[in-house]
């Protein structure tokens, strides 16, 4: 493949390095320097890493590679084999072999001859030879040199390194090369390592060596044993695919030759040519030339570490070098030095059992890079690894090895082409898991050891700042600044997602930079940190008792276990540090429709649809700040949750967007469409003295004075509350247990419309049963939602034309209902069409009885009656209707503008008998039955019927009295008698009806005027019948006779204590005591008030019209109608008539009872006549005509009439005549 052929090339170059004038060096190479620059004897020729090219065909591969095909035709360079272009183009050298005798190195130039090497011929390309013949030469003699043996370094290795090591050249090497502090090795000793070690690599026994011990591995890859020796081809196809081998001997001798290479950047070719600059500019020392003694044998590694804590400084080309060195250390971390020898000990202690090679070591120490135990050194000798790895993923031969095969069946590499990445540039860690994130959540199955590397490198990024490049670069002064310096495991980062989220922008005026804001973002998607609350370590340490005790049975992935400790935000079992840890990541994860693994699935396809939006642009890394690309990401939630109320998503994808939206509404910060517009109002009104999570409800308190954008960001999520009311965490919190108890047929339902879950809340807000905080949460909401009619989506649905109709530009939900009821009122008492669409008045009839529950729920009311409520009602607790009630109770004494108010409410109550929350409470056991079928007005007449039924309720009993009461105050509240009466009011009551004022209660005038009509029989039969009921009931009850009490209120407190407190316990309540009292009183003459004897006079000819309106006296005396008066028809006075010509028959008698009632009754009447003659001929007229002796009368009238008429005939004139003429003068 081009990266394997890339990668042969890179060790070429290495190995080659002997060829760079090493062996051909001049005897005294200490002088031998010009300007601060290798001299070389030989040509220099290089290859050039720094850029790949195209596979080479026919007409690119260079001209000296055209002849080495031509020369050597088992060489085979076709298309699949990329090949690095030379670094100049007029170098016709492409590989520069050595073919000189290598001359002896020591530090003075002198010529011992240390080591004799002959010459390895021509120069040119490499011969390809058959093994055989190759390998079945004698082997050419050299003598062996010992390391220990030699008089630069016997006695360093004497000092330094066991006997059993010093036979053994290699073994003595790594001792040297080993030791912590090259300070105890002789400068002699360093200057014959370092020739050595360069002599090494260019010795052709080396090959031999190979062949020996890598010979199943040359038989494996035949490509690698067909390669001239002498040249280090061999060693470098090897090293290639070293991690293909098998034989673990061979494994060992290439990772030796590889750490005498990387063990010193003057190894390597064209490292110091392309880096020195780098060098120069990051102050990481001079580079060393080949005969310099100043530097320590170790000393190389650490201008390589240098350079790579400022990889992201670095020139490209330097970078180039830096980052293919770090591939090539990959596999053992015995290759990379500098972190060889600062982590030593720390492997010892925490790696001990992890056998090298395949990266191994490198991942366990990566494990405990923050153990306390591990030393500051190593711990930043890893850091500078991670930071490679950010840079270029090879650098991870975990994640290379393992995702490999991924990563080529992702196209990742096509991916990157078509982003405008060139072909020869090293691949960021961020764009491999971008695309393999994409891979694996577009459907392709990623290995599960390929998944492994990335949470692993997912978790290594959240853990540690400084491994992502942009973080360091971008947040530098926020870091520095507010995260006050750095911090471990993954808390620095928690500190700027803390200072992403608004609410320290509305605390503090620490703001952090866009630029940093969007690094956080960037690195937040690369990690998915929504997936697998295991990649994030700060979150994990404080979030994991909570796991433990909540959590202990969700499998983590998936973001399960994000999932559950989201469920517990808010409650009892979430610790507040994991609260806030969460909340810090959520806050990203709200803003990224990918982020949430499980949403992105089910909703991928959909959001494409219908959002319009393509989401695989979304796994591309992102260069620069691009708004227009984030913003569909940060509000695709609000799209796919519009859709869902629509019913437009699959069943799938709602369900999760119904998840994802009770979760998210737990905090203001997670609600992007809220906190974007409502930043500067949320600072203004809800930071001070808000508990978390109340901070939406706070916006909602202070609806009025929000700005334009935030209220209508605040009105859209109102009314999805209503709709759906999950999306309130506090109302859930307390109601759950509430709507599983009285609304569990409504939980999990397809069939459920929005909104019924609240409105089954509201139904039994005050069920004996009902959590008060869940009654507390439910009327917030219901005060909440008067702002706006909008806020209540069922009324919203079923009134919404209608409200464009009717009622134009009217917006406050307490505004449109006045509008609506005036209407339906109107329409329904001048018996019109109504204007109010059907669905829309059975809407209405909801609104106004939750309306009547409180009278916070109805501003209008509250505003007019605010003084009289403190003045009777101070005391009487909210809810229940119980404050309207106590109004009402108090109807006589309160302001005009309340008493208006009231009227109102109290025709629409008394029109539809359904809207009265009191009498729909109360009664709703006696509804149910008595009156079933009952609707509109006519239920409370049916209750009427039956109150005083032994097993009729209580306070039900009491609720209807009070309506009575009320319906006597005024006729148009007793829409019964309304209709029976409506053509013998304007015909007898005109002169009281012309002056009727449209709000307010007549206080009895009309019915009054129609009592005193009932007594002359004047009245027609429907509304007789109605009157007749109206005067029973006020008989028996003297509160349900207004004219009486304003008149007698005086008299009954002084002469009736007694009978009114029964009637106020309700012990006696209804059976005429009060009433009783004052006729007694009367008769016995001490009222002297003459508004009250007129009232009780009245009371008695009411009585003495008709024996049915006076309760006590017909009970006394309903057998002895029945046996005396069974044929004579009710009504007109008869059956009393029959009763008094009863009583003065002294052949008849009567019971007891009746008898002595009846002699009362006469005697006040008598008494009556006397106190109080009529005045007027109307009064005259109406006594005779209620009069049982009015027939005696009408006959004297007639009598009289005649009697005169007779006279006049019989008696002539009783003047004198006188003449017209006279008369005319």
């Amino acid at each position: 493949s081009k990266m394997a052929a890339l990668r042969r090339g890179i060790f070429l170059c290495i190995i080659s390095s002997i060829f760079c004038g090493v062996l051909s060096e001049p005897r005294n190479v200490a002088g031998n320097k010009a300007n601060g620059q290798f001299v070389n004897n030989q040509d220099n020729s290089v290859i050039n890493r720094e850029k790949r090219q195209k596979p080479l065909d026919n007409n690119n591969i260079p001209n000296n590679f055209n002849k080495i095909r031509n020369q050597n035709p088992g060489l085979n360079f076709n298309k699949n084999q990329g090949f690095p272009n030379a670094q100049d183009s007029n170098n016709q050298n492409y590989l520069n072999a050595a073919g000189q005798q290598n001359n002896r190195i020591n530090p003075q130039g002198r010529n011992d001859n240390v080591i004799q090497n002959r010459p390895f011929g021509n120069n040119g390309p490499p011969k390809v030879m058959n093994q055989n013949q190759r390998f079945n030469e004698p082997p050419r003699k050299n003598p062996v040199v010992k390391i220990s043996e030699t008089p630069q370094c016997a006695a360093d290795v004497q000092r330094l390194c066991s006997k059993n090591l010093r036979t053994n050249n290699f073994a003595i090497l790594e001792c040297l090369q080993n030791d912590a502090d090259s300070k105890g090795i002789s400068e002699t000793c360093q200057h014959f390592v370092w020739g050595y070690k360069k002599n090494l690599t260019n010795d052709e026994r080396f090959d031999t060596a190979a062949h020996e011990v890598c010979k199943d591995a040359l038989l494996e890859f035949p490509d690698c044993g067909k390669l001239e020796p002498g040249k280090g081809w061999i060693i470098s196809c090897l090293i290639e695919h070293k991690e293909n081998l098998t034989n673990e001997n061979c494994k060992q001798f290439l990772n030796k030759m590889a750490s005498i290479i990387f063990g010193d950047y003057r190894l390597i070719c064209n490292f110091m040519d392309k880096c020195q600059k780098d060098v120069e500019s990051n102050s990481c020392g001079r580079l060393a030339q080949r005969d310099e003694v100043e530097d320590a044998l170790h000393s190389q590694g650490e201008t390589i570490k240098c350079l790579s804590e400022h990889v992201g400084t670095l020139q490209d080309t330097c970078k180039h070098e830096i980052l293919r060195i770090a591939e090539l250390q990959a596999d053992d971390f015995h290759l990379d030095r500098a972190l060889y020898y600062a982590c030593r000990d720390a492997r010892e202690q925490f790696c001990k059992k992890t056998k090298a090679g395949g990266g191994k070591v490198f991942k366990c120490l990566f494990r405990h890079k923050f153990d306390k135990d591990m030393n500051t050194e190593c711990r930043s000798a890893l850091v500078t690894r991670q930071k490679l790895v950010a840079e270029d993923y090879k650098v991870s031969h975990g994640l290379v090895a393992a995702c490999s095969r991924d990563i080529r069946a992702a196209k990742c590499a096509i991916r990157l082409q078509d982003q405008g990445m060139p072909d020869n540039k090293h691949v960021r860690l961020s764009h491999v898991l971008l695309c393999l994130e994409a891979s694996e959540k577009g459907g392709e199955r990623v290995s599960p050891e390929c998944l492994a590397e990335m949470r692993d490198w997912r978790r290594a990024l959240m853990e540690d700042y400084r491994i992502s490049p942009d973080i360091v670069k971008e947040c530098a002064k926020e870091i520095m600044g507010p995260c006050k310096g750095i911090h471990k495991e993954g808390r620095t980062l928690h500190c700027l997602m803390d200072l992403a989220r608004p609410h320290h922008n509305r605390e503090t005026e620490i703001e952090i930079s866009n630029t940093c804001l969007r690094a956080i973002e960037d690195l937040i998607e690369e990690a998915d940190a929504g997936e697998d609350f295991r990649v994030d370590p700060a979150l994990q340490e404080v979030c994991q008792p909570v796991v433990e005790t909540q959590c202990k049975d969700v499998k983590p992935g998936d973001a399960n276990v994000l999932n559950c400790l989201m469920e517990l935000l808010g409650s009892d079992k979430m610790l507040e540090d994991c609260e806030e840890r969460l909340l810090e990541i959520q806050f990203f994860v709200a803003r990224d429709f990918k982020l949430d693994p499980r949403l992105f699935r089910k909703c991928r396809r959909v959001a494409q649809e219908v959002c319009q939006v393509d989401v695989k642009k979304w796994f591309e890394k992102k260069t620069v700040e691009d708004e227009a690309e984030m913003a569909p990401k940060r509000f695709l939630l609000a799209c796919l949750h519009n859709h869902a109320k629509r019913k437009q998503l699959d069943r799938a994808c709602a369900f999760e967007v119904k998840r994802v939206m009770h979760q998210r509404a737990a905090n203001v910060d997670l609600e992007p469409r809220i906190e974007t517009p409502c930043l500067a109002d949320l600072g203004a009104f809800c930071s001070d003295d808000v508990e978390k999570g109340e901070e939406v409800r706070c916006l909602q308190d202070h609806m009025d004075e929000l700005a334009e954008r935030c209220q209508w960001a605040v009105g859209n999520y109102t009314e999805d509350e209503d709709e759906d009311p999950g999306l309130d965490r506090i109302l859930m919190k307390a109601c759950t247990p509430m709507i599983k108890k009285f609304c569990e047929d409504l939980l999990d339902n397809d069939a459920t419309e929005a909104g019924e879950v609240m409105e089954c809340l509201i139904k039994y807000k005050h069920h004996s049963d009902m959590n008060t905080k869940c009654t507390a949460g439910i009327e917030h909401h219901q005060i909440v939602t008067l702002k706006d009619y909008r806020f209540s989506y069922k009324f919203k649905e079923a009134c919404k034309q209608d409200v464009l109709t009717n009622c134009r530009g009217m917006k406050r939900k307490a505004d449109v209902v006045v509008c609506m009821s005036e209407i339906l009122r109107n329409d329904t008492l001048l018996e019109q069409d109504h204007r109010i669409s059907k669905p829309c008045r059975k809407q209405m009839k909801v609104e106004l009885l939750q309306r009547g529950e409180d009278i916070h729920l109805d501003p209008f009311l509250e505003e007019a009656c605010g003084m009289d409520v403190n003045r009777f009602c101070k005391k009487i607790e909210h809810g229940k209707a119980r404050v309207v009630e106590c109004l009402k109770k108090h109807q006589d004494q309160l302001t005009a503008s309340c008493k208006k108010k009231l009227f109102k409410r109290e025709q629409l109550e008394m029109k539809d008998n359904s809207v009265d929350y009191s009498l729909m409470s109360f009664c709703k056991r006696m509804i149910n039955h008595f009156c079933k079928e009952e609707t509109g007005p006519s239920l409370l007449s049916c209750l009427k019927k039956y109150k005083d039924e032994e097993e009729f309720d209580a306070k039900c009993r009491k609720v209807i009295i009070t309506r009575q009461e009320i319906q006597n105050l005024d006729y148009r509240l007793n829409p019964q008698l309304k209709t029976a009466c409506k053509r013998d009011i304007p015909k007898f009551c005109k002169d009281v009806t012309d002056n009727e004022p449209n709000d307010k209660d007549l206080e009895g005038k009309v019915i009054n005027c129609l009592k005193i009509k009932f007594r002359g029989n004047r009245l027609s039969r429907d509304c007789e019948d109605n009157i007749r009921e109206v005067i029973k009931e006020a008989a028996l009850d003297y509160r349900q006779d207004p004219m009486l009490i304003n008149a007698c209120k005086a008299q009954i407190t002084e002469h009736c204590l007694d009978s009114i407190a029964v009637a106020s316990d309700g012990s006696d309540d209804g059976k005429g005591g009060v009433i009783n009292c004052l006729k007694k009183t009367f008769e016995a003459k001490k009222i002297t008030d003459p508004q009250c004897q007129k009232q009780i006079i009245r009371l008695l000819l009411e009585g003495k019209a008709d024996v049915h309106v006076d309760p006590l006296l017909y009970k006394a005396c309903s057998l002895d109608i029945k046996h005396f008066c069974y044929n004579v028809p009710q009504g007109e006075g008869r059956q009393m008539s029959c009763l008094l010509a009863a009583l003065e028959d002294k052949g008849v008698r009567l019971k007891p009872e009746c008898n002595k009632m009846l002699e009362e009754r006469v005697q006040m009447w008598e008494y009556a006549a006397k106190v109080a003659p009529p005045e007027t001929m109307g009064e005259l007229m109406d006594q005779i005509s209620s009069s049982p002796a009015k027939n005696y009368f009408l006959g004297i009238i007639f009598a009289i009439i005649g009697f005169l008429f007779i006279a006049g005939l019989f008696c002539g004139r009783v003047t004198k005549r006188v003449p017209a003429g006279q008369k005319n003068k």
